[in-house]
């Protein structure tokens, strides 16, 4: 392997591959989506029968984009942009492929890991991102305070100053009488 100055057209088509690899990966994802729906249920044999379509999909897609890439022939920036977009799309589902078969493989996620190579081996499966596990998510709603009044009765700090004082706070806990 050297390494010598790239020339104009190595520079694009370099270019072309790796733009080519970034709209791939992301439209592998959508393309996943269209051909499979995620079901979460709470029966662990329907969640896992689930699974394994999904997991039996990205089989399908990474083989025919590999597929693909090996037997696409041309130079030109298109038939790179083409042959990047297939290599990222198999790539994306490959990693997601990995990161499915390492949480049912017992692979500590990085939220409940404890050592340093047991969160090294979950950022590198895909199971390095908080979302990944149930642990320390939870919904919190928003919390309104009683003083300020949502209602569009009285727009503070229009109309007549004395009525509408922008320094005015009511008690929406007291009942008028």
């Amino acid at each position: 392997m050297k390494l010598k100055k790239p020339s104009a057209k190595t520079a694009t088509q370099t270019a072309a591959i790796t733009g080519g690899v970034i709209v791939g990966g992301a439209l592998s994802k959508g393309v996943f989506g269209l051909i499979h729906e995620n079901t979460v249920t709470d029966d662990p044999t329907a969640q896992k029968k689930a699974e394994n379509m999904g997991l039996i999909k990205r089989a399908a897609i990474i083989v025919a984009t590999g597929a693909g890439a090996a037997f696409l022939d041309g130079n030109d920036s298109l038939s790179s942009v083409t042959r990047g977009s297939l290599i990222g799309m198999a790539a994306v589902q490959t990693l997601e492929v990995v990161a499915t078969l390492a949480k049912r493989g017992g692979v500590t996620p990085e939220s409940s890991a404890s050592t340093a190579s047991q969160k090294f081996l979950a950022r590198t499966t895909g199971l390095g991102c908080p979302c990944n596990s149930s642990t320390g998510l939870a919904f919190m709603p928003p919390a309104y305070s009683p003083r300020y009044s949502l209602s569009l009765e009285n727009d503070r700090g229009l109309g007549n100053p004395d009525e509408n004082d922008i320094w005015e706070t009511k008690d929406l806990w007291s009942v008028s009488a």
